[in-house]
């Protein structure tokens, strides 16, 4: 079951943070519409490649090619990429669709240091890592609280930015900072022209998704703006027995007086729906004398599905009120609810079950059902001016934040379940029929009635000296609180912690293209769903990044870094219960690379190294200096794609990629170890008026390999296999 309601066994949880990123003036679409609305203080830099592909304007900023332009998510400004001290990366819509990629995970291949979610996981799941250390998903810069729903659905993308880093001075929500960074899905947005996309994808495991974009003025002069996309997916898996069904509506309206005012509502309906995978035990996959089935799904056939909903509405508003000043709000409230249902697999009562009860291949099992429930408000203010003074630019940005979620979840099981339904012999299993926990006393686990309240003042200045040198720095004052209460253990806990947060950085301009940085921020973060020694302690966070930028003209640019983040504060189980004494280190270098020379060549690579290590050890668990699990120490990507234009083979286009990553230890003692793997990838579309078709083949030679698993602390899953998927689309305009 998901790692949330795990307090019984006293295991950490990493909540969701969020930041406001301002809307970006509702500019050109992908379909190369006009809007004029809000002017937003997006900039794009001087060096634009002219015999590169041309600039397109999205809703979300300008993109060329495969290179976005600008980012908000680092400083809640529209800032050029090269004016930011820190590593962080974009992958716009052109790459997401050029690859014809299904899951977010996928498009984050593209991106150094990062794992995302593992699509079969259930969405409660937040097991993605960037540099080595947890990472957060947000929508439009706010949490998204545990991140349920649809969580891949990519149909209302425009581009995702990633932030890497604890940098705690813009952050809120949830529990506080992240600690390896942020994953930001930023949305399509409305635009003045109208405009419809109709298409579907289909493919290997009975893969079916159609979808839709439609884009609709309300008014003849374009100050009523409306958008909507969909889609529906059903799909079954290489893996047995699994069955997915999950859809996606986002609606969104905006109001503008298309000169300094704009204020944009999004809808959100999400759901998803699948027998929860629990994975696969070590033992019989990386390990042991015997070798289980890969694509075996553990547990009865017939077990009820497991589902998660999300509802949420954003309010943003934009207000210009002269060249120097202007102000934005945003505010979201959601409710998420989750229903999980697994026999889970153990041996005993050790629920990470990764060597067997008893000789050869037999495990014991265990009937689960997990009942949660989110709400969760969230409102940001920001105030942002814009000046001059002698040789430098300036933007000085105040905000303040308020975040609260109530959480209710209750977790129930039998004990007496693994010795009733006695064994599995998961060489030839038969298991004992699903039946779902009674929620009496006697049958909880675990269960918590949590309120988190985040909330925080911050000030940031970015000043730009004879534009040549870029400085970033500001301070929060952040405070955290949690209540929670367990009303079956009749316990209740609670933290209120109030600390001042630094972040200061610098971007040199060595010569024209060519750009140093460096940067130092700090993290604040608690972790709710820890029985602590006493009163429950915050965990602390604090990042050091040096590298260079470059823009070296013929269509190169990327970014280098050498990094290293540090943890203090990490619960650490006792005994009895946990203490916040735990200190993790991670250190590495990375690099992204974008080759765009002309209109047709898109080259994209990235490659990590990352040392992310237990710097005290944890008794009966882990050495000093074992490396932590779930994250592959060398990881990279490589993708090319070519446009045939002009020409007589003009409208086609040809791709291909790998990602290979080393092998990643399963669990914090370094007992089990997954093996370094492959995969290749390739596309074929062909795009003309308002027709376009691709066929697109993931892991074209068919590589047989396992990853960690995030599940109880750390199991194992079969690599995705080889599949082959088709798509077709029509514009109408």
């Amino acid at each position: 079951m998901p790692r949330r309601l795990r307090l019984a066994w006293a295991a950490s949880f990493v909540a969701m943070p969020h930041v406001l990123i301002p809307h970006a003036a509702l500019a050109q679409s992908q379909f190369d519409l006009q809007t004029v609305v809000v002017q937003s203080d997006a900039t794009a830099p001087e060096t634009v490649d002219a015999n590169g592909p041309p600039v397109t304007e999205t809703t979300a900023g300008p993109v060329q090619g495969y290179r976005a332009l600008t980012a908000a998510s680092a400083t809640r400004t529209n800032t050029p990429i090269q004016e930011i001290p820190q590593s962080i990366q974009v992958i716009p819509r052109s790459v997401i669709d050029d690859q014809d990629a299904l899951s977010v995970a996928e498009v984050l291949r593209n991106v150094s240091g990062v794992q995302g979610t593992n699509p079969v996981q259930t969405p409660a799941f937040t097991s993605a890592y960037i540099r080595g250390f947890p990472a957060e998903y947000w929508v439009d810069g706010l949490t998204t609280f545990y991140n349920g729903g649809d969580r891949d659905s990519l149909v209302n993308v425009e581009r995702i930015e990633v932030l890497k880093g604890p940098n705690a001075i813009l952050y809120g929500g949830g529990t506080g900072a992240p600690l390896g960074g942020v994953i930001n899905l930023v949305s399509k947005l409305p635009t003045d022209k109208p405009f419809a996309e109709l298409g579907f994808t289909f493919g290997s495991y009975g893969y079916l998704q159609p979808y839709f974009d439609v884009n609709t003025p309300l008014t003849k002069d374009g100050t009523v703006l409306f958008r909507m996309t969909g889609e529906y997916t059903s799909a079954g898996s290489f893996i047995d027995v699994l069955e997915t069904e999950r859809y996606s509506f986002n609606p969104t309206l905006t109001f503008t007086n298309k000169i300094d005012t704009t204020l944009t509502l999004q809808g959100r309906i999400s759901s998803w729906e699948q027998q929860e995978y629990q994975g696969l035990p070590a033992t019989g996959t990386v390990t042991g004398g015997f070798r289980l089935n890969p694509n075996m799904f553990i547990g009865p056939a017939d077990i009820p599905n497991s589902t998660s909903r999300v509802q949420s509405l954003t309010a943003t508003f934009d207000h210009r009120f002269d060249d120097v000043w202007s102000a934005n709000i945003q505010a979201r409230i959601s409710n998420t609810k989750y229903k999980e249902l697994a026999q889970n697999f153990t041996s005993g009562f050790d629920f990470a079950g990764n060597a067997p009860a008893a000789p050869l291949a037999y495990w014991n099992v265990l009937n689960i059902s997990l009942y949660q429930e989110q709400q969760e408000a969230t409102i940001v203010a920001n105030a942002l001016a814009k000046f001059n003074v002698g040789p430098t630019e300036n933007k000085l940005l105040f905000g303040a934040d308020y975040s609260r979620v109530s959480d209710d979840g209750n977790m129930y099981g039998d004990f007496n379940d693994i010795f009733t339904l006695g064994y599995v012999n998961l060489l030839n299993p038969v298991y004992p029929p699903y039946v779902e926990p009674g929620q009496s006393v006697g049958n909880v686990i675990a269960d918590a009635q949590n309120v988190y309240n985040t909330a925080g003042a911050y000030v940031q200045l970015q000043s730009t000296v004879w534009e040549r040198l870029h400085l970033v720095g500001g301070l929060r004052l952040a405070n955290l609180r949690i209540d929670s209460v367990s009303p079956a253990f009749q316990t209740s806990s609670s933290m209120d912690t109030t600390e001042l947060l630094p972040r200061v950085g610098a971007v040199v301009d060595v010569f024209k293209g060519f750009s140093l940085y460096a940067s130092y921020s700090q993290g604040l973060k608690a972790n709710p769903f820890t029985i602590y020694v006493g009163a429950p302690q915050p965990e602390h966070s604090e990042q050091s990044e040096a590298g260079i930028k470059f823009d070296l003209g013929y269509g190169l640019t990327g970014s280098m870094a050498l990094f290293e983040i540090n943890r203090t504060g990490v619960p650490v189980f006792t005994g009895i219960a946990s203490e916040a004494i735990g200190v993790q280190r991670s250190s590495g270098f990375e690099t992204d690379l974008l080759w765009q020379p002309n209109s047709n060549w898109q080259v994209l690579a990235s490659y990590a190294y990352v040392d992310a290590i237990v710097v005290d050890p944890i008794p009966g668990v882990a050495a000093a200096g074992n490396q932590l699990n779930m994250v592959p120490p060398n990881s990279g990507r490589l993708w090319v794609n070519y446009k045939f234009d002009p020409g007589p083979l003009k409208g086609w286009s040809v791709g291909a990629g790998i990602y290979a990553a080393s092998g990643a230890y399963v669990d914090l003692a370094n007992e089990y170890e997954t093996s370094s793997y492959f995969t290749i990838d390739a596309k074929i579309a062909y795009e003309k008026d308002n027709f376009k078709a691709q066929v697109t083949a993931k892991n074209l030679t068919g590589e047989d390999y396992f990853v960690p698993y995030n599940y109880y602390g750390g199991r194992i899953a079969p690599g995705d296999a080889r599949s082959i998927y088709g798509k077709v689309a029509w514009t109408f305009q």
